[in-house]
């Protein structure tokens, strides 16, 4: 069979919430499942005009088309899956990802819906079709029939990693450019990756939807399995590789064995990663380990300056919460390593005003981070915090392209969307101009020259003139 895996993305993402570039990692393992199936497969990407793309995957003569779908993707998926229905009715629409298993009846113009991890699940489904079997007992999904929406029950998670094909590429992603402080610099025009290792997250934070999609276990691919595919990738020329794992350091066992496994093949790279507070705190090993293997800088979830506001996100590893003086010593180590901070915090909580969120952001800029990434507080389908909301009777945007983290998407009691933006259009400029931050600027440079040109790079790409 022929699958046009669909991708809807934009083109351009705003600075103050941009990490780096967007990957569908998810449809590139689901096309690699199709792919080691026997089947064809080929990824499109969604960037412009309807008509135009739906006329370019109809070129491609399709049985399946299967889209991977956030919230703010699903209008533009639902638009697409009906302009091909329209042009080939025989055609079957599947969607999966976190916004379908949110809403878990497969419903119009989707005939299918993929709950949860997709691979084994895709793979049943496929083999079924092909075969002409009836779809009712493949585990993990639901479809529409007379009418009704059928739903199979979940599929168990799959617990070896290993056993999954190497996700099927893309010239679309490796050409598209990379948007960060980076090495090489972007001057040098690097090119980018997503790795995993690890899936899933044991924390429980109350913004996240990890939780309910997968559930609590970490599970995790060999260090072999991920440097055989690290090596792949850096032959056809990547340069740099972000590891997508909910929390890089979650086990840091697991985090050093990669590390030296990197190091004992003489994998000359560089990545960075996300990584969890409290699971480097203490551990300064771990830190040294990941530097030693290449590492140049780690995203970090800081969320907020308060721990009142952090108590409340139940952000807590075990029993402990994480608290703002615990950021700051663990950043400063991670400074004075020599790695790079990258920082994601969030304002717009129901509890916050104008006058808390200025107040908790003028912490920021005494804490040791090169970034700052500022979303504005959407809360997630699958999240506990959206469960919460709907209970408390909160109104929620209709317009599900709006719930993109950068867009005020409910009622909150005192800020508007406007405000919103004008508050994290302050808090960047604040952060970005502050002398605080040139001082550790020069201080990385010192640590490693090299950094500056990184540096001047990226303050062009946002907009900012910092001297160092």
């Amino acid at each position: 069979m022929r699958i046009a895996s669909i991708y809807t993305q934009k083109l351009q993402t705003d600075p103050k919430i941009q990490h780096a570039i967007d990957e569908p990692y998810g449809l590139e393992m689901i096309m690699a499942v199709a792919r080691r199936e026997g089947h064809r497969a080929k990824l499109f990407f969604h960037t412009g005009d309807t008509d135009e793309f739906v006329e370019e995957v109809n070129k491609f003569s399709p049985d399946i088309a299967a889209f991977s779908l956030y919230t703010c993707q699903y209008p533009a998926g639902k638009r697409i899956a009906s302009k091909l229905k329209e042009a080939n009715p025989n055609i079957i629409t599947v969607a999966g990802n976190r916004y379908p298993t949110f809403l878990k009846y497969a419903e119009e113009p989707f005939d299918i819906f993929v709950l949860k991890e997709g691979e084994v699940t895709f793979s049943e489904l496929l083999n079924t079709i092909d075969n002409s079997q009836s779809i009712n007992n493949v585990k993990g999904i639901s479809f529409r029939r007379d009418g009704k929406s059928i739903f199979t029950g979940l599929c168990e998670r799959n617990f070896n990693l290993d056993a999954l094909p190497i996700a099927m590429r893309s010239s679309d992603i490796f050409n598209q450019a990379y948007k960060c402080i980076s090495i090489p610099p972007l001057s040098e025009n690097p090119h980018y990756a997503i790795m995993e290792y690890s899936r899933c997250c044991y924390n429980a934070c109350k913004f996240c939807d990890n939780p309910e999609f997968w559930g609590n276990k970490i599970v995790f691919r060999s260090p072999d399995n991920v440097l055989d595919e690290m090596f792949l990738l850096k032959d056809v020329g990547i340069d740099i590789f972000y590891f997508i794992d909910l929390n890089f350091t979650a086990v840091p066992e697991k985090t050093t064995e990669l590390c030296e496994k990197i190091k004992k093949r003489k994998l000359k790279t560089s990545w960075y990663c996300m990584s969890n507070i409290a699971t480097t705190d203490n551990n300064d090993y771990v830190l040294d380990a990941m530097k030693d293997a290449g590492c140049y800088k780690i995203a970090w979830g800081v969320e907020s300056t308060s721990d009142n506001a952090l108590k409340k996100m139940n952000k807590m590893v075990g029993e402990n919460l994480t608290t703002n003086d615990q950021t700051i010593r663990v950043l400063d180590k991670s400074l004075k390593k020599g790695l790079l901070n990258q920082g994601y915090y969030i304002i717009g909580f129901p509890w916050e005003t104008e006058e808390s969120i200025l107040k908790d952001a003028e912490k920021l800029r005494y804490m040791p981070l090169h970034q700052l990434n500022i979303g504005i507080f959407t809360p997630i389908p699958l999240s506990r915090f959206h469960r919460e909301m709907v209970e408390q009777g909160y109104s929620f945007e209709p317009n599900l392209e709006k719930h993109d983290r950068n867009t005020l998407i409910y009622n909150h009691k005192t800020l508007t969307n406007e405000k919103i933006k004008e508050l994290q259009q302050k808090i960047y400029d604040d952060f970005y101009s502050s002398p605080e931050y040139k001082n550790r600027l020069e201080t990385s440079c010192r640590i490693n020259p090299k950094l500056k040109k990184s540096f001047n790079d990226y303050f062009e790409f946002i907009g900012k003139r910092v001297e160092i």
